[in-house]
């Protein structure tokens, strides 16, 4: 199979794309955290009554984090992301990837120790815009359902 190869310089770059979204998202950081999505960018999370909320344009987007950002019991919150995959992007657009990865969230509150409070699976697609890369589309999935549609139940 003759896969395209992302550059090693793009690929760190695409990882501190998500070191930055975490850290935004995690420390409140609501304008850093819309900054790193493109203009007509669409992200859909599945919510915890398995309904999918989509939200297009940073304005959106800003309203999906903000729901997290003013909830009182968010601070705590550390989002991780591993095993990225990067593939060429589905729709074939040059500067674009499909990155799949793993998804986790534990919350903090010493001194209490540590918990899991979220694992799951996320799908995005990142773009190089003016030399910077970004999230044009985000799919935010629990480890569950079409993931795991291999295996007999």
């Amino acid at each position: 199979m003759d896969m395209a190869k992302l550059s090693a310089d793009d690929e760190m770059k695409i990882r501190e794309l998500y070191a930055r979204y975490s850290w935004a998202l995690d420390t409140g950081d609501t304008d850093g955290y819309v900054a790193l999505y493109t203009e007509d960018a669409e992200a859909t999370e599945e919510t915890s009554s398995g309904t999918l909320e989509v939200r297009k344009g940073r304005e959106e987007i800003r309203k999906l984090v903000l729901k997290f950002h003013e909830r009182p019991d968010f601070p705590g919150h550390q989002h991780q992301m591993g095993q990225f995959i990067y593939e060429p992007d589905p729709k074939g657009r040059p500067d674009h990837w499909q990155v799949r990865s793993y998804a986790w969230a534990t919350i903090n509150r010493p001194p209490a120790p540590p918990h899991l409070h979220w694992c799951g699976h996320v799908r995005d697609v990142v773009a190089k815009v003016d030399g910077r890369w970004l999230i044009a589309e985000k799919d935010i999935m629990g480890w569950t359902g079409k993931v795991l549609e291999r295996f007999d139940r």
